[in-house]
């Protein structure tokens, strides 16, 4: 099954976001067994969903996440699940609009590479992965940390914006209104970041 993030599609991206927002109900869930991969169709987004062992097909809602995995993690599960699976954090520091980055040191403590889950109201809704070689357990849509530019674009295309990261040498590629980026330098991925599609943290 396939759904773009365009057209009717588009709309239910829009709905999910401001059910959220205007707190007409609690955010979806993602589904930890639903799985998609993002494939670039033309100049928008198509996230292709595996139905598995399915016998009915899964929430419309539950897309959105499907293609929203880095590793076994996804943007918009709980605080809970994020513990179960990584333990506490080594590091949490306080972040604007009342989140929190949950800092995973996934080497050397202090050191790269490391994982920031940014948690709100017991949610994760983003994930980032940053540091220059790769991390087999972490990669976003066969892309990973290292990766070249040329990699990065035959999956996503170029970028639809680029500007400043704020680190040295370092460009932000972004793809909004889809939620993902990626900072580069010196033609490699440095930094992977995910977010929650309904929540639309960036």
């Amino acid at each position: 099954m396939w759904r773009s993030l365009a057209g009717c599609a588009l709309a239910l991206f829009l709905l999910g976001m401001s059910a959220s927002v205007n707190g007409q109900g609690a955010p979806p869930r993602p589904d930890p067994e639903l799985r998609g991969q993002w494939l670039l169709v033309g100049q928008t987004f198509a996230c292709k969903v595996e139905a598995g062992k399915r016998v009915a097909a899964p929430d419309p809602d539950m897309l959105s996440f499907a293609c929203q995995r880095m590793g076994a993690l996804g943007a918009g599960i709980s605080e809970a699940s994020l513990k179960a699976a990584l333990g506490e954090p080594h590091r949490k520091l306080p972040q604007p609009n009342n989140t929190t980055a949950y800092v995973y040191f996934l080497g050397k403590t202090g050191e790269f590479p490391y994982l920031a889950a940014i948690v709100k109201a017991n949610r994760t809704v983003a994930l980032q992965i940053s540091g220059e070689a790769p991390v087999a357990a972490y990669s976003f849509n066969q892309v990973n940390l290292g990766d070249s530019t040329d990699k990065l674009m035959a999956q996503f295309g170029g970028p639809f914006h680029v500007g400043p990261s704020g680190l040295e040498k370092t460009e932000l590629w972004t793809y909004e209104p889809w939620p993902f980026s990626f900072e580069v330098r010196q033609d490699r991925v440095t930094s992977i970041r995910i977010s929650d599609p309904t929540v639309g943290t960036k």
